[in-house]
């Protein structure tokens, strides 16, 4: 069965090259460039979510924070991404399960997101 994967981010290019890169690795993918749209992630349930932290209609740490106090979601990994200096400290105070720093390499944004989709994933932050 195909691993589904949410890509939020609200730089379209990056959005689009991140959605191309992943269905070329075979994973189901949507792409979403804002908060609001991210409303249907119940039905969806994905298997990853990765979400840049800076939105056009808000933070995605926060959307992060919110993701993990749902009983609906908090089993899913999220990967918050950015370009920011404090990215690991944030992705740990919204209870992110990793972080990916901006700029990134392709090789290791891919073992990331394999390893989050690997049956023997390992969270980064402890409960």
């Amino acid at each position: 069965m195909q691993k589904r994967v949410i890509v939020v981010d609200n730089d379209d290019d990056i959005l689009q090259i991140i959605r191309f890169i992943l269905e070329e690795q075979g994973y189901l993918v949507e792409a979403v460039s804002d908060i609001l749209s991210f409303n249907k992630l119940g039905d969806i349930q994905p298997d990853l979510i990765l979400l840049d932290d800076w939105l056009s209609d808000g933070y995605g740490h926060l959307l992060c924070r919110a993701l993990k106090q749902n009983s609906q979601t908090k089993t899913i990994p999220v990967l918050l991404i950015s370009a920011k200096n404090d990215i690991e400290t944030l992705a740990a105070k919204s209870h992110a399960d990793d972080y990916i720093a901006k700029p990134f390499d392709l090789d290791f944004f891919m073992n990331k997101v394999r390893s989050w989709l690997s049956p023997h994933k390992n969270p980064m932050w402890p409960d």
